[in-house]
């Protein structure tokens, strides 16, 4: 039987998540909760999958070093793959990074008809259980010659995220996904929730190399032609900057979805998303992080390492403390975080993001 591989994509930064997370230390690197990264606890969580020596992380080679010291602190070193970590030449989007990784892992003695499972390093699965099951309906669609793609069930009308409506059963466990709709306003995504059929993108994919090039003929002919020619690594900066989704996902004809059920995702898109979908609250649904208090208060999210923060009758606020930062917001707005680093930006204070 074929192989399953495990691909990682951990490229990206981002601030959606500052003063914390900042460009140049993304939050797929930060131990938000518990012990271990987000990284750490994607590489474990994909091991009741797949075997180490058949996993993978592609990122940017200005991430490489602290990927291995990463990895370091929960494998040991001589278990590694030599070729553990893809390194892209420069950010190009999703779509040529996983060409990228395709073509590497076919030069390492992958076969066209090996499984690779496409998952980001920076998402909150609460059910491994569930999480690997839905994995396994994805691999069979994937042998069957579908680019498989795993959809959340929505909890709430989100308009942060892409929606896949899912269409009539087409294999055990997998449907015909009838098409990719882009994010929504407040009004479509309640609509969306209570229809029942559609399933937030959570950028998990499931194919193998045969179909991915299938597909992307007609989906991407530029791209396609490029991966024909083979050596990305040397042309990956004439590549066009491109998701997965809008290369691939959204024009593709053979495409399943696994409805994931129950699993406790979460994209941790969000210091609200952190709170609402990752971490406990107390009776008054607070939630402490780290050396803080909250008295006579409701709905607050805090965190602070280094210092004794203390929150007096206040509801509905997000603090969240950093040694050169603090920034604090009500709850529902953590994703206008982005306009204060903005500002930070054009106002001289780059090195603050």
């Amino acid at each position: 039987m074929s192989k399953v591989y495990g691909l990682i994509l951990s490229g990206g930064s981002g601030t959606r998540l500052w003063p914390l997370s900042r460009e140049d230390f993304p939050k797929q690197f930060i131990r938000l909760y518990g012990d271990k990264t987000l990284l750490q606890a994607t590489l474990l969580r994909m091991l009741n999958m797949i075997p180490l020596e058949l996993m993978r992380v592609i990122s940017g080679a200005k991430w490489h070093d602290l990927l291995m010291a990463q990895a370091g602190e929960i494998f040991d070193a001589e278990d590694l793959p030599d070729n553990f970590i893809i390194d892209e030449p420069c950010a190009m989007g999703t779509a040529p990074a996983v060409l990228l990784a395709a073509e590497d892992l076919l030069t390492h003695g992958a076969d066209e008809d090996d499984v690779i499972i496409i998952v980001p390093s920076d998402a909150y699965i609460r059910s491994a259980k569930i999480f690997t099951d839905a994995l396994k309906h994805g691999v069979i669609a994937a042998r069957e010659g579908y680019i498989a793609t795993l959809g959340i069930a929505p909890v709430r009308p989100e308009t942060g995220f892409g929606y896949i409506r899912q269409g009539r059963e087409i294999g055990a466990g997998y449907y015909e996904a009838e098409a990719f709709v882009e994010k929504p306003d407040f009004r479509t995504a309640q609509r969306y929730l209570s229809e029942g059929n559609y399933l937030w993108n959570g950028g998990i994919f499931i194919f193998t190399p045969k179909s991915l090039y299938r597909e992307l003929e007609h989906a991407d002919p530029e791209l396609y032609n490029a991966a024909m020619k083979g050596n990305l690594r040397e042309n990956f900066a004439a590549l066009k900057n491109i998701s997965f989704d809008n290369s691939v996902m959204e024009k593709a004809k053979r495409v399943a979805v696994v409805p994931l059920v129950n699993s406790g995702w979460s994209d941790v898109g969000s210091w609200d998303a952190l709170h609402d979908d990752v971490m406990q609250s107390d009776e008054h649904r607070n939630v402490v992080a780290g050396n803080a208090v909250i008295l006579e208060g409701s709905n607050c999210f805090v965190h602070s390492r280094d210092k004794l923060a203390v929150l007096n009758m206040v509801n509905d606020l997000i603090v969240v403390d950093t040694p050169d930062a603090i920034f604090v917001t009500r709850r529902g707005a953590s994703q206008e975080v982005r306009k204060a680093v903005k500002y930070l930006k054009d106002n001289g204070m780059k090195d603050r993001v």
